[in-house]
């Protein structure tokens, strides 16, 4: 028979409402129209229930660029809609710098950028695609890279989306709330009774 204890780990492991998933990750890889080449990551891949889809982008990389590697660091979101099997959306809020060394000068280049982004879903939550947009300059110290330059962006991205979890349904936790108690009550009694039977025997 088993003990109250086991009863209880059971009906808690039901009760308790599953652990979230980890976020959804990705990968994204950006090439910036004569300059390089930068790969990042996607994170926080979401499709909600109303098939809406949300990602967060973080690039920390080196620019191989034909005048060497710069450090280049951006974020930025990642926000559209799943219709079908088909994914595409926007890149927005994206504020990023890139560190410029020129012989034994070092600034930032800062920059925003925004742009489109399309794609597949297969394979349950598995997306992948392209991307497409355009970087603005918006403070450098270099005349070869003046301020309010715009320079085209494309690319190509992949993420394993989660979605949300359900609420748990407060009733149904009630109800096996009650079922615990009842439960562990019946065997304290059948433990009590065994108890006196062997008591008796002896």
């Amino acid at each position: 028979m088993k003990t109250p204890s086991v009863i209880l780990i059971a009906v808690l492991v039901i009760l308790m409402p599953p652990a979230a998933a980890a976020s959804g990750t990705g990968t994204v890889t950006i090439q910036i129209q004569g300059y390089g080449t930068v790969h990042g990551q996607l994170q926080n891949a979401l499709i909600q229930a109303d098939n809406s889809v949300a990602m967060s982008m973080l690039v920390n990389d080196q620019l191989q660029t034909s005048q060497g590697s710069f450090p280049l660091q951006a974020t930025g979101e990642w926000s559209g809609i799943l219709n079908n099997s088909t994914l595409s959306g926007t890149i927005h809020d994206v504020q990023g710098k890139i560190h410029v060394c020129v012989i034994f000068s070092c600034n930032d280049v800062d920059f925003t950028a925004h742009g489109n982004w399309t794609g597949q879903l297969q394979n349950g939550l598995l997306g992948s695609g392209n991307l497409t947009g355009t970087i603005t300059v918006t403070n450098s110290p270099y005349p070869q890279i003046p301020q309010g330059q715009t320079i085209p962006i494309y690319g190509a991205w992949a993420a394993d989306f989660t979605s949300p979890i359900p609420e748990f349904n407060s009733n149904l936790s009630l109800l096996l709330l009650a079922t615990l108690t009842a439960a562990i009550i019946l065997t304290r009694r059948k433990t009590q009774n065994a108890k006196g039977i062997g008591q008796v025997s002896t």
